[in-house]
This record gives C-alpha cells, structure tokens and sequence, in this order.
C-alpha cells in the first residue's frame, strides 16, 4: 500500500531514517506515556517485510504533551532518556511521529516541478487551502502516482503541520542524546500499521487518550484525514467526575463497563459522553462519502489506547454502516520476532498503543 512516507520537517537536510544496524525506531511521544518500536526491514519473496526487534514505553505525568504539543520538555526529554535505559535501547537515529488537531491534509494538483522548484512554489499553492499563517507552518508534499503526459499535473498530497510543536518535539527528543531522522504524520503510522491491504476503500482511527485520528484511504492513498481534540481521558474524566471516583478508579470502571450496560450509572455516563466523538467520526466519513462519488467505504480498523472500550466497535459499525473491527498493530509484521519483541508484562492495551510507533517505523521502508 502506498502509505505517505516523506519528512514535512525541512528545517534541516533529510537523513537516512535507518540505523547503521539496519534497525528502524519509531518515536511517538503520547498524551500519556513516550513509545518507541525497533523493526529490521527487509525484502522477501520482492515484498517488504519487517520484523520487530523491540517495543518499550515509559509513562508521562499529566500535562507533560497535551493534544500532542510537547508542554514540558525536560520530563519529555527524562523519560526518552528513561525509556532507552530501561529497555536497552541502543540505535540513536529514531523517525518522530507527530499529532495536532491543526493539521492539514489535502489532495492537490500541482505542476510538475523538480524539488527546489517545487518548495518554492508551494506556498503559493497553499495560501488559499491553510488557514494559518505561512511562516507558522511546515509544509510538504507527497506526490501520489505518475504525471499526467497530457495536463503535465501531478496528483499528491499537500501536508500542513504547525511549525512551534513540531520544533518542541523534536528538541525534546534530541536533549535526550537521539538524533531526529525523520518526522511523519502519526496519523500516517496508524495507517501503515493497521490499514489492511484487502479492502480498497477504508477508514482507520486511532483513538488516544487526549486525540483521535481518522484516515480514511482509497486503494491506500489517503484522501480525508482529520485529528480531533477527543480521546478516552475525556471519558475517565466524566466517570471521576459523576461517580466521584479516583482517577485510577474511574479508568479502570471505564474499562470493565464499557458501552454495554443497561441502566448502570457508568455504562450511562459512557454513552453519554461518547456521543460528541461518534458523531465527529460519523460526520467525517459521511463527508467523505459526499465528497467522493462512487468510492464506498468497505470497512473500518479501530486501534489506539481506547480502542478497546467495550461496545464501541459495534456502536461504530451500527451507526456507519459498514464492519468495524479492532486490529493488532503487529499485523504486517513477522509474528515470532513479534513475540520476542514484546517485554513480559505488556497487556493488550499497550499493544492497541504501540500502532502508531509501529507504524513510523514502517515508514522507512519509503
């Protein structure tokens, strides 16, 4: 599938996203906790596989990254330092994946244009697609496909990311002795980690504790990706607060109750609040489905931290029409080295986590 894979980070010259051991880190630094994924990429039979050498993840205090926005660098920069310690970690050279409900993906059509041209040229395609100010953002843009011998266009994507949190990141992580090779949409990595190649038209979310993010892809280019300011600790908050529950308490009620109950004040509470994010996510694949004559959505692969919440699997699939299934990041990944890649004591819910830093490090296959 052809996931997008190029830096939107051009403050400095692209590096090789590889380590000299052949090893490739993901980095995605969450609202609750830092994750990294080690994988080898290789080739076999002519197809890419990839096989995972080490996962690993340290938790963040409250408010350490909110809404993906690094706040505190030096605790961002401890724990990386902490999270390479306590699991060994050698490689240096790691790919970011970066989040934020500002950024912007869009198809555009542009002439065809060698690099430099192109870089200059496309602030001022831009200009009239991002609402921010220009100098505010990092662009790029992924060309998807040949150019057309007729027009002389090319098809790809035009891709905004804020400028300040994307430097923060990348400044925390390179205080804690690690090199920034690569910085990629983290949206992007859940894509590349949990998209399945058998259906052409899908919808795949992510639902963190703080964001959610939403790509829906037509035979594997992204053509609606969005990232919305909600998450499961939006619903720990809601229960702590009716149930007068600890945070510890109200989390762990979340996760036993769940969507399924009848008439239990948790399971009520639930229903209630996850309203605001399934009507978010029914109004973007319904404008996609406007959008986009003739391109029906097939299905949709649910991951992330909160993905798990029981019953919302099937509150999706009831409410959008289509099967929604809860997919294992390790998917396309070799299942033995997997297994040996994951620390005893890591529980399904780390593994729902693990998508995105899975994901980034699939990237540098590009």
């Amino acid at each position: 599938m052809k996931f997008p894979r190029k830096d939107p980070n051009k403050t400095k010259p692209p590096a090789q996203p590889v380590n000299s051991n052949g090893y490739a880190v993901g980095l995605d630094l969450g609202a609750t906790s830092v994750r990294a994924t080690i994988l080898e990429l290789s080739t076999s039979n002519g197809h890419p596989s990839a096989t995972a050498h080490g996962t690993g993840s340290v938790p963040l205090p409250p408010g350490a990254i909110v809404n993906g926005a690094v706040v505190n660098q030096a605790v961002v920069t401890q724990a990386l330092q902490r999270l390479w310690a306590v699991n060994g970690f050698t490689c240096r050279k790691v790919i970011l994946g970066v989040a934020n409900p500002q950024v912007v993906v869009r198809p555009l059509e542009i002439p065809n244009l060698n690099p430099q041209q192109r870089a200059k040229a496309l602030p001022f395609q831009a200009r009239e697609i991002i609402a921010l100010p220009l100098d505010e953002v990092i662009l790029d843009y992924v060309q998807v496909g040949e150019p057309d011998p007729e027009s002389g266009l090319v098809s790809g994507l035009l891709i905004a990311t804020p400028r300040k949190p994307v430097l923060a990141a990348v400044e925390a992580v390179e205080r804690a002795g690690l090199r920034v090779a690569r910085v990629d949409l983290s949206s992007f990595g859940a894509l590349r980690s949990i998209g399945d190649e058998h259906l052409m038209v899908q919808a795949v979310i992510d639902l963190g504790a703080q964001l959610t993010s939403i790509v829906i892809h037509d035979h594997g280019v992204p053509v609606l990706v969005r990232t919305l300011a909600r998450g499961g600790q939006e619903l720990t908050e809601l229960l702590s607060d009716k149930l007068d529950l600890t945070p510890e308490e109200a989390e762990q009620t979340k996760r036993s109750t769940g969507l399924t109950g009848q008439g239990d004040a948790a399971s009520d509470a639930l229903q209630l609040g996850i309203r605001p994010l399934l009507a978010e996510i029914r109004s973007s694949i319904n404008y996609f489905r406007a959008s986009n004559d003739g391109a029906q959505l097939e299905g949709i692969s649910l991951t992330g931290g909160g993905s798990a919440l029981l019953g919302l699997a099937t509150a999706l699939s009831s409410q959008n029409g289509v099967p929604t299934e809860l997919v294992t990041p390790l998917q396309h990944i070799d299942r033995q080295a997997a297994a040996s890649g994951r620390k005893a004591g890591t529980t399904n819910s780390d593994l729902d986590a693990s998508a995105v830093s899975i994901g980034l490090a699939m990237g540098a296959a590009a």
